[in-house]
């Protein structure tokens, strides 16, 4: 508790910084709420967790530092690292909140951070990404953590289907595609095609669609970790997050 106690001391202190990059494609009426919430999805991560402390923090993908902003606030001491395939958005986390710059490759298991994290923060990568990729970068990820360190990590949820009927991800085709792999696999997945796409990720880039299941049955074939919690809706009362990471689940007493 006393993490917690000194994380949400640290976050009160000061303010968080609301200028917006003009480049920034996620700002919206709810910029700062969404940020807001992923620093109470982390919170409740760390509850779960064995994390002692948090040195060096991962925000992945970092865009212009929608999250960013509000982790500098409650981790004043911690070493940030942010990384994102738009050196835009790097660059300018790196110049406005002090971050390490990380350009990133469309394959993410070719990055090697060169370092552990005790805390990694993955808002909106997996929803993007086919079922291949989501098994083999939740492996990657956990390579690259502390002795106690966790993933916070958001999906496209069973609730993500009532959100598209709302406001839809992706042309209705193609949301077909998705749906019927969720119903078949558990994980359904499909392209974006160019015009709902962004220039900055080439290749694969779309939309997924995960049973809380599949993405559980993924990390219990990961050696070396455990599941520490899966919350539906949790981040900003829409994506699914869980959170997985050291020590492993076979670690001795």
């Amino acid at each position: 508790m006393a993490l917690i106690e000194r994380c949400l001391s640290d976050y009160g202190a000061l303010p968080v910084a609301t200028q917006v990059s003009p480049n920034d494609q996620m700002q919206n009426q709810w910029y700062l709420e969404v940020g807001r919430s992923a620093v109470e999805v982390i919170l409740a991560g760390l509850m779960s967790s064995y994390v002692p402390q948090v040195n060096r923090v991962l925000d992945l993908p970092c865009g212009h530092g929608r999250v960013l902003r509000h982790l500098v606030r409650m981790f004043p001491t911690a070493e940030f690292h942010a990384c994102d395939l738009d050196a835009d958005g790097v660059r300018y986390c790196a110049e406005q909140f002090g971050a390490v710059p990380v350009v990133s490759r469309p394959e993410l298991s070719e990055v090697d951070f060169g370092t552990k994290y005790d805390l990694i923060w993955v808002g909106s990568l997996f929803t993007h990404v086919a079922e291949p990729q989501c098994r083999s970068w939740l492996a990657h990820l956990a390579k690259f953590l502390t002795a106690r360190g966790i993933v916070v990590a958001t999906m496209h949820g069973r609730w993500s289907q009532s959100v598209h009927q709302r406001m839809p991800y992706i042309g209705e085709d193609r949301w077909q595609e998705i749906v019927n792999g969720y119903h078949a696999r558990g994980y359904g997945y499909a392209d974006y095609v160019s015009s709902e796409s962004v220039d900055h990720v080439p290749g694969n880039y779309g939309i997924s669609l995960a049973r809380p299941s599949a993405i559980l049955s993924m990390l219990e074939h990961l050696e070396g970790i455990r599941v520490f919690s899966y919350s539906e809706r949790a981040w900003a009362d829409h994506q699914d997050v869980v959170v997985y990471g050291k020590p492993a689940v076979d670690e001795a007493w």
